[in-house]
């Protein structure tokens, strides 16, 4: 059955409210025992939409659903999931338990929020509203609409299995604080493909805020555009995430990939492959394990990652640190191709840390400042292969060594090109034991 909301009182002139009109039809589809609900053309001024079972929303060419700014339209979800962090969740489109969804057509789900908006201010805006939330939902599927201008995150997908992402465009305000792209937070079975993704905060983030574990999941054949991190796990982690592949990615961001142990969760099996990344930030790929509280640590693990076949392209350094007791352990980056663009601020360095609600050990030794390419702290087990540098920046390079290695064992460095007699070949090791450059222990 095809059910058109103008045939239920919607108006789409862009001035209606007409989200009840949206809800009719979607309840009735579903009560009917599912199939298609169609949006034509015209602009639906709307409040807040529970999607349903058994249902596809189909939005035309020229359709938009776009959200009221009256906030009395969107009710509290639920409280944010986010440990003690106070707020609530509310959302344009939502969907609670719910299977058999899917969202699709060249129509557009817009959020209304395309100015600007910085962390200071931020704090002080209190109805933020994600675009799409999703909870607790099964075999659901995004393809080929366009989700652009969301006030908080544009797609949170929390404990929901069987999930497809392809086609989409995602577009927000790149000086808007918090609109991630697509957020999968305690998921398994996610297939995220062939998207083109531009956010002013991060565009993949996968989370697990409630402990749940988030697992299976592939990102490939994309376009990733951020003021912040393109590929990301954590911060809010609070139960495992493994079996990550991120695939076939074109990237521009500040920070390129980057796995942040906040909650002491494990990560575990991330592969990152067939990537081009132009990034700006003094460390674009970090793999790291601080406590976001030192005072009362929870320790993780981040273990058996790859990165292969990556062309970066930017000013900064790669960053991998573990804890003691805690090491970052079994690393292979294999034919990675780093054209450096320009200096860093190697004397006044600090790693990122990849969110606000942290408290760091004031006495812990500050690595960043160590004036290396690749800075490898408290790991075990780390391969390097085919570590090819090149130089844009005149005479910069003369002014940093290849490799830092302190607190680390079982460290393999083979196949390293420097950038044609500009940066020293030179490994300083601290504290660590079988590392072995060219197959000759150092």
């Amino acid at each position: 059955m095809t059910y058109n909301v103008r045939d239920l009182g919607a108006k789409g002139d862009g001035v209606s409210l007409d989200h009840e009109a949206i809800q009719r039809a979607l309840d009735t589809c579903s009560e009917d025992g599912g199939g298609r609900v169609v949006v034509p053309r015209g602009t639906y001024l709307c409040g807040t939409i529970r999607l349903r079972s058994n249902v596809c929303l189909h939005l035309e060419m020229g359709a938009v659903i776009l959200a009221t700014e009256d906030e009395t339209h969107f009710p509290e979800i639920c409280k944010t999931p986010f440990g003690n962090l106070p707020g609530q969740i509310q959302a344009l489109l939502w969907a609670d338990h719910v299977e058999n969804l899917t969202i699709c057509g060249d129509g557009v789900v817009d959020g209304g929020q395309n100015k600007p908006l910085r962390g200071d201010d931020a704090v002080h805006v209190k109805f933020r509203p994600a675009l799409i939330f999703c909870r607790d939902c099964r075999n659901i599927k995004f393809i080929d609409v366009t989700m652009r201008y969301a006030s908080f995150w544009t797609l949170h997908l929390l404990r929901c299995t069987n999930v497809a992402v392809r086609g989409v465009t995602i577009l927000a305000n790149q000086d808007r604080i918090n609109t991630d792209g697509i957020d999968p937070d305690g998921c398994k079975d996610v297939r995220i493909s062939d998207c083109d993704i531009t956010t002013g905060d991060d565009c993949i983030v996968i989370k697990s805020t409630e402990g749940d574990l988030s697992e299976n999941i592939t990102v490939t054949n994309c376009v990733l555009k951020s003021k912040q991190a393109a590929l990301k796990l954590g911060t809010e982690a609070i139960g495992d995430i493994r079996n990550v592949v991120f695939s076939n990615l074109v990237i521009r961001s500040n920070v390129g990939l980057a796995l942040y142990m906040k909650d002491g969760s494990t990560y575990e099996n991330i592969i990152s492959s067939n990537i081009i990344m132009d990034v700006t930030n003094d460390f674009p790929l970090i793999l790291d394990i601080t406590p976001r509280y030192y005072r009362e640590p929870r320790i993780g693990k981040i273990r058996n990652v790859t990165l292969s076949n990556i062309d970066l392209t930017g000013k900064g350094r790669f960053y991998i640190e573990g804890m003691p007791g805690s090491p970052v352990t079994n690393v292979s980056l294999r034919d990675i191709a780093w054209t450096i663009t320009g200096p860093c601020r190697i004397e006044s360095a600090r790693k990122p840390i990849g969110a606000r609600r942290v408290e760091l050990d004031p006495n812990s030794p500050n690595h960043a400042t160590q004036p290396y390419q690749l800075i490898i702290v408290n790991a075990q087990g780390v391969s390097v292969d085919g570590l090819r540098l090149y130089d844009r920046t005149g005479a910069e390079l003369k002014k940093r060594g290849l490799l830092y290695i302190s607190n680390s064992g079982n460290i393999d460095i083979n196949n390293v090109q420097p950038a044609a007699g500009r940066v020293r070949h030179a490994v300083a090791v601290r504290d660590s034991t079988e590392v072995r450059l060219n197959g000759k222990a150092l």
